[in-house]
């Protein structure tokens, strides 16, 4: 999904500890994202903040994560990482990861893949009990349409990402204002 100039992925990772934990990797690219970057990169203070929900799509249960970084305040840089719990192995062990895990990192890199800045915030046990009660939805309900012969989580992708519409970013040259 980089027609909007970013991309953004969910996945288990090992940083600095030997422990794995689930870390959100944002790819800011694109002409659309130039000023992003530059804040991404220069700015004191950055605020982000991650939702999530389940999606009970008829084929598959897919668990989305809304992310929002304040980079320009009047178009945020916006995301949202759909999760396929029941299909994708590293999808179910991120869930189950976010669960648990003290932190929750954020990467921010550029074209060429260096990172831009990093964000850490502390998972509350408010947030681990959400994310566990996600997975465990997704993962009953996804083995009763296993059992009814109706489980087909790449369709349910598929319809999902057909309503999604690239972010254009806004007028950006300011001179002529």
């Amino acid at each position: 999904m980089r027609q909007g100039g970013a991309a953004a992925t969910c996945v288990p990772v090992r940083l600095d500890s030997s422990d794995w934990e689930s870390a959100l990797f944002i790819h800011v690219v694109g002409p659309e994202c130039k000023q992003d970057r530059r804040i991404l990169k220069n700015s004191n203070e950055i605020s982000a903040f991650v939702q999530s929900e389940l999606m009970t799509h008829a084929r598959a249960s897919i668990v989305l994560l809304h992310l929002e970084i304040a980079t320009v305040v009047a178009d945020p840089l916006s995301f949202e990482i759909l999760l396929a719990p029941g299909h994708i192995t590293s999808h179910f062990e991120a869930l189950k990861l976010l669960s648990s895990q003290p932190r929750l990192s954020w990467f921010f890199g550029d074209g060429d893949y260096r990172i831009l800045r990093t964000l850490q915030h502390p998972l509350t046990d408010e947030q681990h009990k959400e994310f566990d009660t996600l997975l465990k939805e997704a993962f009953s309900r996804d083995a009763t349409l296993r059992m009814m012969g109706q489980y087909d989580a790449q369709t349910a992708l598929a319809e999902i990402v057909s309503h999604y519409t690239p972010r254009a970013g806004i007028a950006r040259d300011v001179s002529r204002h």
